[in-house]
């Protein structure tokens, strides 16, 4: 039987190489399908690219709707006609999953990156699998096991708009998006979950014993994070913190690793006017450092899900470090205190967390 990876992130990704290793699965049983938006594709392509982990990569957007396989992209007149921005609207993504979950029948597992996006929800309720798997997706791992085990895993918070194109979707499309009432946390994070779920812990074994001996580079890299985008604080509070955490490292080279939803006008004064190296990569940054190099000195951010992930990949061959941020006045206190109280469980002579700076 197949089992079948959901994802949309690069991080989901990464998880779901490790998941296929952890459980020890087959490639030739193995279906990833890439649900991931046009800033998240590229990045999520060149590692799907660069691996050999499936039988079968399937970009949603590309699943033949007419005629024959759902795998099948042959290049005739319906294959064109698809091709059309029209039918690449997530309209279209219901009929291609229930192409797809037609095709596949009954599912050995399923591993879902991100239960709230309604159409892994949608694909998970009408293919009959045997278990279900949450890979991890950062602070949403542990957002979505905080819910469960209080019992809100019906609607998620959506705005209004959000809800009433919801609601459409439900009856015009028959889109279901009930959550299962059990499933499995594959994950990294210490997270308390319900009496109906349980926790698989994911060391990132396969990506340890894999990680080269790469030379290290006398800088320091700074996960960049889209936190002005985003409204969780200003672009001019953001700066200004990234430029005290350049000051705090002094003589040694600063390189920002760009996020894939950083602004462009961010991205230009952080190199123009903080005088910081911008570089953004082809590959998740646990990836990069891991198997194309080379490796900083220091791997730093202000907090990122990488910081947890490199933590168990490198352990004492890279040293870590969280700048703390002032959420005061941030709409999104509560949510990023809990992140960073998260860290403090985890602190070690390699993995600090720097308040005063």
């Amino acid at each position: 039987m197949k089992s079948i990876f959901l994802i949309k992130t690069p991080l989901q990704l990464l998880n779901a190489i490790e998941a296929r290793h952890h459980f020890n699965l087959d490639a030739n049983d193995c279906i990833l399908i890439i649900m991931g938006d046009r800033k998240s594709q590229p990045q999520i392509l060149n590692l799907a690219n660069k691996i050999n982990e499936w039988s079968n990569v399937v970009i949603l957007n590309d699943v033949n709707m007419f005629f024959g396989s759902p795998f099948n992209n042959s290049h005739n007149a319906l294959w064109n006609l698809q091709q059309l921005n029209v039918f690449k609207k997530s309209f279209f993504y219901i009929r291609r999953l229930n192409k797809i979950s037609r095709y596949l029948g009954s599912v050995k597992y399923i591993f879902a990156g991100y239960t709230k996006y309604v159409y892994m929800s949608h694909f998970i309720n009408i293919t009959p699998h045997e278990r279900l798997f949450f890979l991890d997706d950062g602070n949403g791992t542990i957002e979505l096991a905080k819910q469960r085990k209080q019992g809100l895993i019906a609607a998620p918070d959506f705005s209004v708009r959000k809800k009433i194109k919801l609601i459409g979707k439900k009856y015009i499309q028959g889109i279901k998006d009930k959550e299962k009432e059990s499933a499995c946390f594959f994950t990294a994070y210490d997270i308390s979950i319900n009496d109906n779920d349980q926790i698989v812990r994911n060391d990132f074994k396969y990506l340890r014993s894999a990680v080269n001996d790469l030379p290290v580079s006398d800088v320091a890299y700074f996960i960049g994070s889209p936190l002005s985008e985003v409204a969780i604080m200003s672009q001019e509070v953001y700066l200004a913190q990234l430029n005290k955490v350049k000051e705090y490292f002094g003589n040694t080279e600063l390189v920002y690793i760009a996020h894939r939803r950083d602004s462009s006008d961010k991205l230009d004064f952080i190199k123009n006017d903080l005088g910081i190296k911008v570089v953004l990569f082809d590959y998740p940054i646990e990836y990069q450092l891991a198997f194309i190099g080379p490796r900083p000195k220091v791997l730093a951010s202000f907090f990122s899900a990488a910081l947890d992930s490199c933590r168990l990949i490198f352990g004492n061959k890279l040293k870590i470090i969280s700048f703390k941020l002032d959420m005061t006045d941030s709409p999104k206190r509560e949510k990023i205190e809990s992140i960073y109280a998260s860290y403090e469980t985890s602190v070690n002579d390699d993995f600090i967390i720097e308040a005063d700076y």
